[in-house]
C-alpha cells in the first residue's frame, strides 16, 4: 500500500507540474481537460505496472554457509498488528464519513431540484431558487435566482456560459475528482487537481462565449461585475 501511494503521488505531482509549467498557458483547453483526467487515471495505474529484469547469477562451487535468520518476537508482531488495525480502522471511519457526506451533497442537489420550480431551457433545465445566487450548474440543471429570471436580469452570455458546462458535462469531471478525494482524503494533491480542472472548465466556457458573441470587452466587464457582486452577496 505504501509503495502504491508513493508511486501514484509522484506520478500525480509530475503530471500536474508539467501541466502548470507547459500546458496551462497554451490555448488547448479541450486537450488540457482530458490531459488532467487521464493524468489521474494513469497515475493510479502506474504503481501496478512492473518490469522484471532477469539476470543469471553463476552458482559458486564453494559450499554455501547457511545463516539462521533471527526469530521475530511474538510481542512485536502483536504490537504491529494492533497499530495496523488501528490505522485501517481510522482510515475506514474517515472514508465512510466522507462518502456519506458526498452522498448527502448529491441528495441535497436532488432535493433542491425537486423542491423548486424548473423551466426547460434548450438542452437543460433552469431551477429557480429563492437564494440570491449567481448561476451555477449541476449535471443538466442550471440554478438561478427566481427574481433575476422573472425580471430578465441575467445576460444571454451567462446562460450560454452555463450551457457550455451542461453540454460538455463538466459536472462529471468534478464528481470523479470528488469521489477520489473521499478515497484518498489524506492526499492533498487531489485538491490541486480539482482547482486546475475547475479553472479549465471556465476557460472552455469562456472560449465558447467569445466565439459566439465576439465581444470580448463586454464579456470581460460582465464577468468583473458579476464577480464583484458575488463578493457582496
Amino acid at each position: 500500500m505504501t509503495d502504491f501511494l508513493i508511486k501514484s503521488t509522484v506520478a500525480l505531482g509530475v503530471f500536474l507540474v508539467f501541466y502548470h509549467l507547459v500546458l496551462e498557458r497554451e490555448k488547448m483547453h479541450q486537450f488540457n481537460r482530458f490531459y488532467l483526467l487521464f493524468s489521474i487515471l494513469i497515475s493510479l495505474i502506474i504503481p501496478f505496472v512492473s518490469f522484471e529484469i532477469i539476470k543469471e547469477i553463476p552458482v559458486s562451487s564453494a559450499s554455501h554457509i547457511v545463516v539462521n535468520q533471527p526469530l521475530i518476537q511474538m510481542q512485536n508482531i502483536e504490537e504491529s498488528n494492533y497499530k495496523l488495525i488501528f490505522l485501517w480502522s481510522f482510515y475506514a471511519l474517515v472514508t465512510l464519513i466522507l462518502i456519506l457526506r458526498f452522498g448527502r451533497n448529491i441528495k441535497n442537489f436532488r432535493s433542491k431540484i425537486n423542491s423548486n420550480p424548473s423551466v426547460d431551457f434548450k438542452n437543460s433545465k433552469l431551477v429557480l431558487v429563492e437564494e440570491k445566487i449567481l448561476p451555477y450548474t449541476f449535471l443538466n440543471y442550471i440554478f438561478i435566482n427566481a427574481d433575476d429570471f422573472k425580471t430578465q436580469n441575467i445576460e444571454a452570455e451567462l446562460y450560454s456560459h452555463e450551457l457550455v458546462h451542461v453540454t460538455q458535462k463538466h459536472t462529471l469531471d468534478i464528481l470523479f475528482v470528488e469521489f477520489l478525494k473521499t478515497i484518498f482524503w489524506f492526499n492533498p494533491i487531489f485538491l490541486f487537481y480539482k482547482k486546475a480542472i475547475q479553472l479549465n472548465h471556465e476557460f472552455l466556457a469562456d472560449q465558447e462565449i467569445v466565439k459566439t458573441y465576439k465581444d470580448v470587452p463586454f464579456y470581460q466587464n460582465l464577468l468583473l461585475n458579476k464577480a464583484s457582486r458575488s463578493q457582496t452577496i
